[in-house]
């Protein structure tokens, strides 16, 4: 893992980071404020690369993965006032909140480094962390108790792909004029 994807991953696996924001929602019994997925998978070169799919309660959410550019880091950011991020964002974060029970307390998150495996987690406000590694196929099967949080997790990736299009076609635009 790059340093600094490690110091993103960070960031996000630490609820003190969202204390400075509005008051922080903690859902459900756990009080959980942050949630998401982590995934590996192998690069050109047949090195392992690292994506973390990451929500908060307040509506946030960012995607962060490795790649081989110079900064080692590539992502995006955003959900924070409204549209379809900030909406998948929330419903992660209620499933993630009622789904917790299904996932072990840990004292550290262990980066995936199996591309055939997912990693689940939430963060409760107290900043105990709960995890759990699981095969993507099982991930997959909507019949597995935990599809839904592991669904939401892509639903929030697609949002994010969503708006890079709007973006893109309106910066496309944009130049035409």
């Amino acid at each position: 893992m790059n340093k600094a994807y490690e110091t993103m991953r960070g960031f996000w696996l630490d609820v003190k980071n969202l204390q400075h924001k509005k008051e922080v929602p903690q859902l459900g019994e756990q009080k959980i404020c942050i949630a998401g997925v982590e995934m590996a998978a192998k690069d050109t070169k047949g090195g392992i690369k690292n994506l973390m799919i990451a929500a908060s309660s307040l509506g946030n959410a960012s995607v962060y993965f490795e790649n081989n550019s110079a900064s080692g880091l590539g992502g995006f950011t955003g959900g924070a006032a409204s549209g379809p991020v900030r909406e998948k964002s929330l419903r992660l974060m209620q499933t993630a909140a009622t789904s917790v029970s299904q996932l072990e307390k840990v004292e550290v998150l262990d980066g995936q480094n199996n591309p055939a495996h997912v990693t689940l987690f939430a963060v409760s406000a107290d900043g105990q962390i709960y995890a759990k590694d699981l095969e993507e196929k099982e991930a997959r099967n909507p019949e597995n108790s935990l599809y839904p949080f592991f669904a939401y997790t892509q639903q929030v990736l697609v949002a994010f792909r969503e708006e890079q299009a709007k973006a893109a076609e309106s910066a496309a635009s944009e130049e035409k004029k």
